[in-house]
């Protein structure tokens, strides 16, 4: 086993997207963890309140109206508290979940790690004299593939940066 082993270009890429994803899974469970214990909290406190409210009403209906329309009051309320939960809940579930990372950094050192190799070779291989027993159609190939090369380097830079003010 060598010592000094570097790894290769598309683990550092597939890291660095898993990295991206951790980052991502971690602010959205912390987010809903946060709602979710802010819920919880407020949920407890309301209850707390609303048990001291009801026992008031709850004599105060009583002492007016009868025990019978005292309970099918605070029930009616109850019922109806229990329904708006409900419904503000679901909503609040309901929202859409932020979008997975794009790895468009990772994609772009795909190309990058792909395309200096390709070249550094190209441009060796003509200054060294190596590329002389090469044929014609060949260099033309490598070259023509080269500018291809650059040219989407190029294009998609372009369109990132578009995107970019876009957004």
């Amino acid at each position: 086993m060598r010592v000094n082993t570097r790894p290769s270009s598309l683990s550092l890429i597939f890291r660095s997207y898993l990295a991206d994803l951790r980052q991502w899974m971690t602010r959205l469970v912390t987010g809903y963890a946060f709602a979710c214990s802010f819920m919880l909290a407020g949920a407890v406190s309301l209850l707390i309140a609303i048990g001291i409210g009801v026992g008031a009403a709850f004599h105060a209906l009583e002492v007016h109206y009868g025990i019978w329309i005292a309970y099918a009051a605070i029930g009616g309320a109850f019922v109806l508290l229990g329904i708006l939960g409900l419904v503000m809940g679901r909503v609040l579930l309901a929202r859409p979940a932020p979008a997975v990372p794009r790895p468009g950094r990772q994609a772009d050192m795909l190309k990058r790690a792909i395309a200096v190799p390709v070249v550094a070779r190209l441009i060796a291989s003509n200054r060294t004299g190596a590329g002389g027993s090469v044929d014609p159609t060949t260099r033309a190939l490598a070259a023509g593939a080269a500018i291809m090369l650059v040219g989407w380097l190029a294009a998609s830079r372009a369109r990132r940066q578009r995107d970019a003010i876009q957004d």
